[in-house]
């Protein structure tokens, strides 16, 4: 196990090294404030300045540069933005600020084309305009036509090698801060979310060594995600993850979801050939303000009787959690199963597991549970998941099927005692056809657990 991690952080250490030495390669720099804006709007400005020169840099101003549409930022760029410099997106614009200048769509089948290689942002404010999250098409699309569908976002980075985010802070965005995907050599440090209503960090499929480290702040969905599958009007990328760690991340007590998603799944491309959005070598650890790790593919919601958009449980493995405080006080999902603790499908849980591994470890976790409220609330649990909408529609996928070959649990703290006996706080979901009108028969299982 500590082989494992070491070498995670070891390649992780090298790609940080790697990333700075060609970010530092870069030395033909200009000041944005050397072009001359359009008025108010420095759009055009900040293209040419990108276009001509490997090194930006944009000054402290006294008012914000304001951007009215996508920037695209080109291979070996370094974008410096000095102390008190804000970047504002204007007001009730629709599309993206900012992208790499060779993104793909890889929503219908996987990318081939080569890839832009290293960018790096480093400071400034970046804000976007929006007063609450405005929801997929209404705010962060990649075109005025939503042309790649699966983008909402301020930020896009995909189809690259040696990315470097750091010292950034976002500001009001009603899509997510950051969305990337088909990605690898990622560097992410040091970053704020101020009012942001959607994902902060929101990463997809087929991405490769990524570091995420000191990460804070409001927002309205997932402070960080792991979204190796995901619906289609969030995604335009599909596949494996390997090689992250994600650590030091503070969730604001003021953020009203205190989720952390990780989805495996099994996504299927037009031409019927698919790929496991699994996740291996991870590790997640020191993290604070999150109730619930969800590990789980998921598929969008549809009414009884419906078919379900396709997918399937993905896989995993070599999965560390460590030095996690949760407080399970209520469920993450306010949805009246949790709310109502139904015996069947209220399970809650600080890990709740669905999907194909073979080993999970959990270190140092400290976790209280509220039994006196919710009777089925659980450190783990394993299996599939099912509740209704008020308008009748699943939630869910009660059919998924999952299992775990091994998980390992050490320094375990349920409501302040280590327990001599984990199996009370561990449970293992089974349906046994709850609807008539839908499959809804999933099992969860857990084949070996290691506690000490």
């Amino acid at each position: 196990m500590e082989i494992i991690k070491k070498n995670i952080e070891k390649l992780l250490e090298n790609v940080a090294i790697e990333n700075e030495k060609l970010c530092l390669a870069l030395t033909d720099r200009v000041e944005l404030t050397d072009y001359t804006p359009n008025g108010e709007i420095w759009t055009s400005a900040l293209q040419c300045a990108l276009n001509e020169h490997e090194v930006v840099i944009i000054p402290r101003g006294k008012k914000p540069y304001i951007i009215d549409g996508p920037v695209t930022i080109p291979s070996n760029r370094h974008i410096i933005a000095n102390e008190g410099a804000v970047i504002r997106l204007l007001h009730g614009t629709r599309v993206l600020m900012m992208r790499n200048e060779n993104t793909r769509d890889g929503t219908h089948a996987p990318i081939t084309d080569p890839r832009d290689v290293n960018i790096t942002i480093e400071g400034g404010l970046w804000e976007d305009w929006c007063p609450h999250r405005l929801g997929y098409g209404n705010s962060g699309m990649y075109d005025s036509n939503r042309s790649f569908f699966g983008v909402s976002t301020l930020m896009l980075f995909n189809n690259i090698n040696n990315l470097t985010l750091k010292n950034m802070t976002f500001k009001n965005c009603g899509g997510f801060a950051v969305q990337l995907g088909d990605i690898s050599r990622v560097i992410i440090e040091n970053i704020r979310f101020d009012s942001c209503f959607a994902d902060g960090i929101h990463l997809n499929g087929n991405a490769e060594s990524v570091h995420i480290k000191n990460v804070s702040g409001e927002v309205g969905d997932d402070l960080v995600a792991l979204n190796m599958f995901d619906w289609q009007n969030s995604s335009i990328n599909f596949g494996p993850c390997n090689n992250v760690i994600c650590e030091d991340l503070t969730l604001a007590q003021s953020s009203h979801y205190k989720a952390l998603r990780i989805e495996p799944g099994i996504y299927t491309y037009d031409d019927g050939s698919f790929v496991d959005c699994s996740l291996t070598n991870a590790i997640i650890r020191r993290v604070s303000g999150i109730k619930t790790f969800k590990l789980y593919c998921q598929t969008p919601p549809y009414a009884p009787g419906e078919e379900p958009e396709r997918a399937d449980v993905g896989s995993g493995d070599n999965i560390f959690f460590e030095d996690i405080k949760i407080d399970l006080d209520s469920p993450i999902d306010n949805l009246d199963e949790y709310l109502d603790s139904d015996p069947i499908k209220g399970t809650i849980a600080g890990f709740e597991l669905g999907l194909n591994a073979k080993s999970i470890y959990l270190k140092n976790i400290d976790i209280t549970l509220h039994k006196d409220k919710y009777p089925y609330s659980y450190l783990l649990c394993i299996g599939p998941k099912s509740a209704r909408f008020a308008d009748g529609r699943e939630a869910f996928d009660p059919y998924f099927s999952s299992t775990v070959e091994n998980i390992y649990l050490e320094g375990i703290t349920v409501n302040g005692e280590a327990p001599k006996d984990i199996s009370p706080y561990v449970r293992e979901i089974a349906f046994d056809k709850l609807y008539d009108n839908t499959p809804s028969s999933g099992k969860g299982k857990i084949n070996n657990i290691i506690y000490k």
